[in-house]
């Protein structure tokens, strides 16, 4: 049997849970997650990603927002905090705790490093790094 990997395991969750994922080309965005009738819904433009790992983090980012019931609505003024939840949920789901810890005490330190070992774009390393800066390792990257 072999080992599904990180973008199929999160396709395998979002039909577990009922989530439909498309693919749908869009002009003005990668990706969007909605909530209709009381099921959701995520669409990506898989023409605008680079790698299965880009897919990987905009899927688990979009699910994300399933996951945590932030969807934008009418006359929504604070779609930074709907993101962040979005956000969080993804680090969390990709980059558990421990897993974070192990790449410091292999020692990585640079955000280079960081996406290398854990196997991630150089930007979605950058959040990590933030969130488990602020959330938990203070003092752990500069």
């Amino acid at each position: 049997m072999r080992l599904l990997t990180t973008l199929e395991s999160l396709y395998e969750e979002a039909l577990a849970d009922g989530i439909a994922v498309t693919n749908f080309p869009m002009p003005q965005t990668v990706a969007a997650a909605v909530e209709i009738d009381g099921k959701y819904y995520v669409a990506i433009d898989k023409t605008r990603l680079e790698s299965s790992i880009e897919e990987a983090e905009c899927l688990a980012h979009e699910l994300g927002h399933c996951h945590t019931m932030s969807f934008y609505r009418p006359g929504e003024r604070n779609r930074t905090r709907l993101e962040k939840r979005a956000e969080e949920w993804a680090i969390l789901r990709l980059i558990p705790p421990k897993r974070f810890y192990h790449a410091l005490k292999k020692g990585c330190r640079e955000v280079w490093e960081l996406a290398e070992e854990l196997g991630t774009s150089y930007r979605f390393a950058e959040k990590v790094a933030r969130y488990y800066q602020r959330k938990l390792y203070p003092n752990a990257i500069t």
